[in-house]
């Protein structure tokens, strides 16, 4: 193991490093852990910790809306990308399977418990995706996008701890339907008259001051004579 030492982040090793077992393997490290559950942080380019400041969409800072204030900044302590022998957690991914296959880890993955919620992945997945963008086309034919996706959105069957069986289907996320293309125009629309509302202001503001300023000019002449 003291081959990995000084290895950082993304870096890719052989796997026989490891174990025999893993002879033709390749692995990349995605991150670890120290002694102490510090996680190793990507970019930070030392064996040792540090205290780095943290903001909105920044790793290991989780943003929450209505928690945290818009601009909001985080001092954090994480250990550096680079490995040493204080990391007790290395995680690692296959990037090169090997000759011997290994039970539970190389072999032909589970099938998926869950289907696409995506529309797009819902028509790839059943070749429909050219179908669907041709009836997009045709104004009359939008009314049954909406059936044509939820049709084949995966179903699975759940038992409840009471006995009762029933069946589940997600939420089609992404899904666009005449309902959603009008609730934009809509918004569209507001915002429209919303610009065109502050612009008239605006003007009839500008006019006001102009009008201001001359009537002043005005009087100011007229004392001096």
């Amino acid at each position: 193991m003291n081959d990995l030492i000084d290895k950082k982040i993304g870096n890719e090793f052989d796997g026989s490093i490891i174990s025999e077992l893993f002879d033709g393997y390749v692995f990349k490290i995605t991150g670890g852990f120290d002694k102490d559950g510090f996680a190793m942080k990507n970019g930070i380019l030392t064996q040792g910790r540090k205290r780095v400041l943290l903001k909105k969409g920044s790793q290991m800072f989780r943003f929450k809306k209505g928690y945290h204030r818009d601009g909001v900044r985080l001092r954090k302590l994480v250990r550096g990308c680079m490995v040493s022998p204080d990391i007790k957690i290395l995680n690692i991914k296959i990037v090169k399977i090997g000759p011997k296959p290994i039970p539970g880890l190389s072999e032909d993955p589970l099938p998926k418990r869950k289907g696409p919620k995506k529309a797009n992945k819902i028509l790839k997945e059943f070749g429909l995706l050219e179908i669907y963008n041709k009836k997009k086309q045709n104004p009359e034919e939008r009314k049954t996008l909406r059936y044509m996706v939820t049709k084949f959105a995966p179903r699975r069957e759940v038992t409840t701890a009471n006995g009762k069986t029933y069946v589940k289907r997600p939420k089609i996320q992404r899904l666009i339907t005449p309902e959603r293309l009008r609730r934009k125009r809509v918004i569209k629309k507001i915002k429209l008259e919303r610009r065109k509302y502050a612009e008239e202001q605006k003007k009839n503001y500008l006019d006001t001051l102009k009008h201001l300023k001359s009537l002043k000019g005005k009087k100011t002449a007229a004392k001096k004579h």
